[in-house]
């Protein structure tokens, strides 16, 4: 590919994914902040009544209420959010093709970490981010993740390792790095197109119908936006880990990446309980420090 071209559209791509991604991060943490906010209005009699919420922003004054699907009857007039997740996910596509799958894996490959061939790399990748999507998927539609949430977390953070091992043991550091937040990334945008918006349609047409909502469906798509937030930060270390070599290029790089990911999700964790349980936020802040600071040892110290 003329190197013009390819930088160019390498321009044009990273542009647009940190665009929509930004504006996918900040809805998910917004609602995630709006949904922990709301209080409770005892002078409200309208169905379906959770709470409500006064912001200021712009020079006025916002109000928003919180009412459950059912009892409610759906507005003609709906503002969905999925279309931020679409495309964070396809730019961040065509960014990795472009980087990892051009040129015969330049970038993919590093024959000191394995031997696979160019081929072989570009199946791992794949599968990588595709089969762990189903893994993730079937896992958390198994019935026993839904009754025991915490083997559910278990069996997904031990495959999260597993992989991020994998792939650090058989591409490039920054390869391995990349393709771990496309894993991530592919199960946020999967959660929202194949879980999150198909129930919250079944769920606004029973609403319009004036069936009852079923309320699983709910559940389901909150547990799923759930993960979500917890694996922003995450991701958000990944994309900006290009700029730092001393992580990706460690022998240790996978375990430097799971580390700063329990960092970012333990972060996470925090400013989610900090009002609902303050003393629990603290532990959470606390574990993050601790953990950077095993990090910060490992990097300065060689281990």
């Amino acid at each position: 590919m003329d190197s013009d071209l390819f930088e160019w559209l390498l321009l044009i791509g990273r542009w647009t994914h940190i665009t929509v991604a930004v504006t996918w991060i900040g809805t998910s943490v917004f609602f995630m902040w709006l949904d922990r906010s709301f209080s409770f209005n005892e002078r409200s009699n309208r169905e379906g009544y959770v709470g409500e919420l006064w912001m200021v922003h712009g020079g006025g004054f916002y109000r928003v209420e919180k009412l459950l699907m059912g009892p409610t009857k759906a507005p003609e007039v709906l503002h969905w959010f999925k279309w931020e997740s679409y495309w964070t996910w396809m730019s961040g596509m065509f960014l990795l093709g472009l980087i990892f799958y051009t040129n015969d894996g330049l970038f993919l490959l590093d024959d000191t970490v394995s031997e696979l061939t160019y081929f072989q790399g570009v199946l791992l990748g794949v599968f990588s981010i595709f089969g762990s999507w189903f893994f993730y998927d079937s896992l958390w539609e198994w019935k026993l993740a839904e009754k025991k949430p915490l083997l559910g977390h278990l069996l997904t953070v031990s495959w999260f390792i597993g992989i991020t091992y994998l792939l650090c043991h058989s591409f490039s550091g920054r390869a391995a790095y990349m393709h771990v937040g496309a894993m991530l990334g592919t199960w946020m945008a999967g959660n929202v197109f194949r879980r999150i918006i198909p129930r919250q349609l079944k769920m606004v047409e029973a609403s319009k119908r004036g069936e009852p909502v079923n309320e699983k469906w709910g559940k389901n798509a909150k547990n799923r936006s759930t993960h979500n937030t917890y694996f922003t930060l995450p991701i958000i270390l990944i994309m900006m880990s290009n700029h730092f070599p001393s992580t990706y290029g460690h022998h240790l790089n996978w375990l430097i990446l799971v580390l700063l990911s329990i960092v970012g999700a333990s972060v996470r964790e925090a400013f989610i309980v900090r009002l609902s349980s303050p003393k629990r936020a603290v532990k959470s802040l606390v574990a993050a420090v601790v953990t950077f600071l095993v990090v910060v040892f490992i990097l300065k110290n060689g281990v």
